[in-house]
């Protein structure tokens, strides 16, 4: 299908004849020749795609379809034939956390053209067999996704909320996304935040503070930098911890790794083991890191110095 250019360069893009028989392809190129984009949806005939394999796995044991095998089949035009087929429906990819985030905030809207309740198109996918939502007297949403096991005593706004989500009475959800069964305490707050499974978020806590959303993630600017805080798998945010923007909780964060920080400023990550600032000059970044345990180059750390 075809994408505005200027996100072009983060997809494999394809060329064409008149017939729809693909004559190039380019795997996220940073120059992008055209705007048809691949879907990642591909259709071989086995026999084809097995010999395919076989051929290209001794020179590439780590096979990709996008930078292996369509280019070797579409250089090889007098054997193979690939051909395009034009998509005009509802497709997004959601390979950034920002196109995330927005694509899950867009599903609360009014209208859309993804339509989840469209009896004659049915959701195929591993369902929970969980309760009803409950909500409590003081429980309120607006504008939410709320799936089934959720009990919602707080008050949810323009998020969505995965199976198991308990939201604590006084808590406030507003424009994040939640997955299962985490739990938000009394008086939390959460505002842009994407939490993932089997998080506690503490009494009071606050995710997401702050009016600047220019100031990135120190160690992920070129992922983190649009206001969206990120909390990990099984995190344990202790209470009254005030959070700001394009922060990063690592998966599996605990109360200690916390210690003597009340407040964590936008742009910080809380690893296992403690806290990296934004404001850490270059040497007493890369010195936290090892101190942690941490891979420097792994997490793209990109820092001017």
């Amino acid at each position: 299908m075809n994408v505005p250019r200027e996100e072009a360069h983060r997809f494999g893009i394809l060329t064409t004849n008149r017939n729809g028989r693909i004559t190039a392809f380019y795997e996220k190129p940073k120059d992008p020749p055209g705007t048809l984009a691949s879907m990642g949806i591909y259709l071989f005939n086995t026999d084809v795609l097995e010999a395919r394999l076989k051929e290209l796995h001794p020179q590439h044991p780590d096979l990709d379809f996008g930078k292996h095998v369509l280019p070797y089949m579409i250089e090889r035009h007098d054997r193979d034939k690939v051909y395009a087929f034009p998509f005009e429906g509802y497709w997004v990819d959601v390979g950034t956390i920002e196109a995330y985030w927005k694509t899950s905030m867009e599903l609360c809207e009014p209208t859309h053209p993804l339509d989840l309740w469209d009896t004659a198109w049915q959701i195929r996918t591993r369902s929970q067999e969980r309760p009803p939502v409950k909500t409590s007297v003081l429980g309120k949403s607006q504008r939410a996704l709320i799936s089934n096991g959720c009990i919602i005593q707080g008050e949810v706004y323009r998020s969505v909320l995965s199976p198991g989500v308990f939201v604590s009475p006084g808590a406030v959800v507003r424009e994040s996304v939640v997955m299962n069964d985490t739990f938000i305490g009394p008086g939390a707050v959460l505002d842009k935040v994407v939490v993932d499974k089997n998080v506690v978020v503490g009494a009071g806590v606050r995710l997401g503070v702050g009016d600047d959303l220019s100031v990135p993630n120190a160690e992920m600017p070129d992922k983190i930098h649009t206001g969206i805080t990120v909390v990990g798998k099984g995190a344990f945010i202790p209470e009254n911890i005030v959070i700001g923007r394009n922060v990063l909780i690592d998966a599996g964060v605990d109360v200690g790794d916390f210690e003597n920080h009340t407040e964590i400023p936008s742009g910080a990550s809380v690893h296992p083991g403690g806290v990296i600032l934004p404001e850490a000059t270059p040497d007493a970044f890369t010195e936290a890191h090892e101190a942690l345990g941490l891979d420097v180059a792994a997490n793209d750390v990109k820092r001017e110095t």
